[in-house]
């Protein structure tokens, strides 16, 4: 009898413990639902604090230590040019004072134009990031959109120049630009998708100068051979790829789309998808055992950015139009916990520098401008796929 029972004790035990684990590792995905209103108020917030955190050089707040109330060093140019993008998307978008300040932070960027072996870059020192003139020339594009100046043609022209450079004849994309000898044999699992859109807005503008060529090839090294040929890992959830293929959905001649683009689109979407899940999962101190913390705002916002054009290239081409409601869902939740994150201004009036976190997203007490900056274009971009 006591070995029945011990028996059944040992069983129960480690039923016990299977549900444990179970309870551990599953968890229910908590996701809401923000107003139109909500997202907007985020997005203002998000273009409060680029104001709030602007110097005299142009310069926004890199990163900032809340709990510590301390700036801390550092800068970078790429994402200096992310972030003008973000706020002349929210200016296109009709956000008051994005343009302006956009405006000021541009000053920065004509001190750190030069000259290069293939033709003018963006940023400081000898050698230059890729995906810095990528970005400004994205930013300097939605510039043209949303203010309809003209002043920066010229120069949108001649850094398209230099990213068509960097493209090799297979379409790979060179990550890095030495002024003096050219284009490194680096690679980045972001450059390649930032590149390729930049070459596709410049073909929009500019279209009979050429740049569908380079972004063509751009297209099928990604489609086919970027990830096996540079392995990245985790694999790449390439918001900059969605804007890409986004954009080409808009040229008087869009692109075929064959099963092999349909076969990345599928993996891509996929992605986001279980991203975003995971993400809408960690809520709590058990989840942070098993799921981590949160992600940054930088991380939420590229799942929202790449959702957001996913859902507007198949709203506009009906491809993967069956698995539109899902990637519609898993938008709106994104842009749920980016407004559920975001600190209020009520959360920050406690705080030493209220204008430092008020608007902002936090990551283990910390926050950079690409939070910021990734958050706020992502709210822009699922503000229509929310309930008014």
């Amino acid at each position: 009898m006591a070995t029945v029972c011990q028996r059944v004790g040992r069983a129960l035990l480690g039923w016990i413990l299977v549900l444990a684990v179970v309870a551990l590792a599953v968890h229910p995905e908590r996701c809401g639902e923000p107003s139109r209103a909500e997202v907007r108020r985020a997005a203002t917030a998000a273009v409060d604090w680029f104001a709030a955190n602007l110097d005299d050089s142009g310069r926004f707040m890199y990163r900032y230590d809340r709990d510590r109330a301390q700036r801390q060093p550092g800068y970078n140019d790429v994402r200096h040019a992310g972030v003008l993008l973000s706020l002349y998307q929210a200016a296109s978008a009709g956000i008051p004072g994005a343009a302006d300040v956009a405006e000021e932070g541009l000053r920065r960027v004509d001190d750190l134009l030069g000259d290069t072996s293939i033709g003018l870059a963006y940023g400081g020192g000898p050698v230059v990031a890729s995906g810095a003139s990528a970005l400004l020339v994205a930013a300097l594009d939605e510039r043209r959109s949303a203010t309809g100046a003209t002043d920066r043609d010229d120069l949108l022209v001649a850094l398209g120049r230099t990213l068509q450079g960097v493209v090799d004849d297979d379409g790979a994309v060179a990550a890095s630009i030495h002024r003096t000898d050219g284009p490194g044999a680096d690679r980045s699992p972001f450059f390649t998708g930032e590149v390729l859109w930049a070459l596709a807005r410049l073909h929009l503008v500019f279209p009979d100068d050429g740049f569908d060529e380079a972004a063509l090839r751009v297209r099928r090294y990604l489609v086919h051979d970027r990830d096996r040929v540079e392995s990245p890992w985790p694999p790449v959830s390439d918001h900059w790829g969605a804007y890409a293929f986004e954009t080409m959905s808009r040229w008087p001649e869009p692109p075929a789309v064959g099963p092999a683009e349909l076969g990345w689109l599928d993996r891509q979407l996929a992605l986001f998808g279980l991203q975003a899940r995971y993400e809408s999962q960690r809520r709590g101190v058990v989840t942070v055992l098993t799921r981590g913390t949160n992600a940054s705002g930088a991380g939420v916002g590229t799942l929202g950015e790449g959702l957001g054009n996913y859902l507007t290239f198949i709203d506009r081409t009906t491809v993967s139009a069956a698995g539109a409601a899902d990637v519609a869902e898993r938008g709106r939740c994104v842009a749920w916990l980016l407004v559920d994150r975001q600190v209020g201004t009520d959360a920050a009036a406690g705080h030493p520098v209220p204008q430092r976190v008020a608007g902002a997203w936090f990551r283990l007490g910390v926050t950079q401008m690409d939070d910021q900056q990734h958050a706020l274009s992502a709210l822009l971009l699922m503000e229509e796929w929310v309930s008014p």
